[in-house]
This record gives structure tokens, C-alpha cells and sequence, in this order.
């Protein structure tokens, strides 16, 4: 009986190798890339998350060696670019920001506002620019010397009353707060950077890729 036994098993094993050596190579080749695939995906999942955790790391010392972040907020009322609201036009901010009103600014170590007016191309109105002295805008990637830049253009009517400092306020954000407006202004950037292709991470312009933004009070009077 035990002989018997032995003999079936072996039977059985012999069956199963003739079945696996049977199995057509078709399915061995797709068998073989289904692995590289599931390998593949498992080591992007690991390249991704060293990256973030990288990107991370930058963001963090970007944090800690920057100057204070600054808010800027503001309502000037009678801008004609403002939406048309309860008889008036008003451009004012939220945070965050909601329908009918603007986002503020953000600008490194932000001390002082002022307005500057110029000659608008319509006769009736002049632009009237909201300049605050800092150290550059957070757009601007890394800090620059203390100036006063560019926030904001608003369009008023000629012979009214320029707008007043008290119209602006600059509060200074705490440490997590700034931590999460630089992480937005990274992820915005980032968007950007794919949609143009022509960006990227710079030790030169730290991790916000800097546009023609927060110009000078002599940048912006020689512009249009």
C-alpha cells in the first residue's frame, strides 16, 4: 500500500511538471512583465517620496532663512477695475479670499505703505499704485534690499482723493502661517512651472521662480 501510495505521488508531481512546462510562453512573457511593473510602481512610489520628502526639506530651510513674512491687506474704494457692488466700486482683500474681493500680498519684512499716482491712458483718471517698503515680494523668490515695491494698481478718477496709508494694513504672520503661504506659493509655482516648461528649483532665485513683479516706484512710473 505504502508503494501504491508513493507511486500516485509521484504521478501527481510528474503531472504538475508537465502542466507548468506546458503553459505557453505567452503567458510567461506577460506573466514576467506584469512583476516589472508591479517593481517598477513600487520604486516611483519609493522615488516620489524621497522627493517630497526633499522638497519638504527645502521649503523648511526656505522658512527659517528668510526674513519675517508680511500680509498686506487693503480697500480702496472707487477703483473702476473693482467689481460694481452696493453703488460702489471697491477693491478690497480677503484671506481667504472669497467672491468680490482680491488676495492680498505678501511681502518679506514689510514696514511702510504709500501711494503713487501716474497718468492713465484714459484722460478722466490717473493709476494710482500701492507701494509698501519691505524687502521684495514673496513672488519675487528671494528677499532684496529695502524698497518700496510694487502691491497694486487700482484706476481713480482724476481730482478725487488719493487713497490714505490708513487704507492698507500690514500684519506680520506667524511662523506656521508663513510655512503654509510659502508652500502654496511653491505648489502655484509648480503648477506654472508645467504648464510653461521653462522654469525651475534655483539656489539663484530660491523655490518661487521670479516674474516681472514687485517693480521699484522708478520701475513702475516707466511702465504702461
Amino acid at each position: 500500500m505504502h508503494k501504491k501510495i508513493s507511486s500516485l505521488v509521484f504521478a501527481v508531481a510528474l503531472l504538475s511538471l508537465g502542466l507548468v512546462s506546458c503553459q505557453p510562453s505567452e503567458d510567461r512573457v506577460a506573466q514576467a512583465e506584469e512583476k516589472l511593473k508591479e517593481a517598477h510602481t513600487a520604486r516611483t512610489a519609493v522615488d516620489q517620496n524621497n522627493k517630497e520628502s526633499e522638497t519638504d526639506k527645502q521649503i523648511r530651510e526656505y522658512v527659517e532663512n528668510t526674513p519675517d513674512l508680511y500680509r498686506i491687506s487693503w480697500k480702496v474704494c472707487g477703483d473702476y477695475n473693482a467689481p460694481y457692488n452696493n453703488g460702489t466700486r471697491c477693491n478690497e482683500t480677503r484671506s481667504p479670499r472669497t467672491k468680490g474681493y482680491f488676495e492680498p500680498a505678501y511681502m518679506w519684512a514689510a514696514n511702510k505703505a504709500q501711494f503713487v499716482n501716474k497718468q492713465h491712458f484714459a484722460a478722466n483718471f490717473h493709476n494710482t499704485g500701492l507701494f509698501v517698503k519691505s524687502r521684495g515680494c514673496l513672488k519675487s523668490g528671494k528677499p532684496k534690499e529695502e524698497e518700496f515695491y510694487h502691491v497694486r494698481d487700482f484706476m481713480l478718477e482724476k481730482g478725487k482723493a488719493t487713497p490714505s496709508p490708513t487704507d492698507v494694513k500690514i500684519e506680520v504672520l506667524s511662523k506656521q502661517e508663513k510655512q503654509q503661504i510659502v508652500q502654496q506659493a511653491f505648489n502655484d509655482a509648480e503648477t506654472e512651472i508645467s504648464a510653461l516648461n521653462n522654469y525651475g528649483v534655483s539656489a539663484t532665485t530660491g523655490l518661487i521662480p521670479t516674474g516681472k513683479s514687485c517693480l521699484t516706484v522708478e520701475e513702475w512710473k516707466t511702465t504702461q
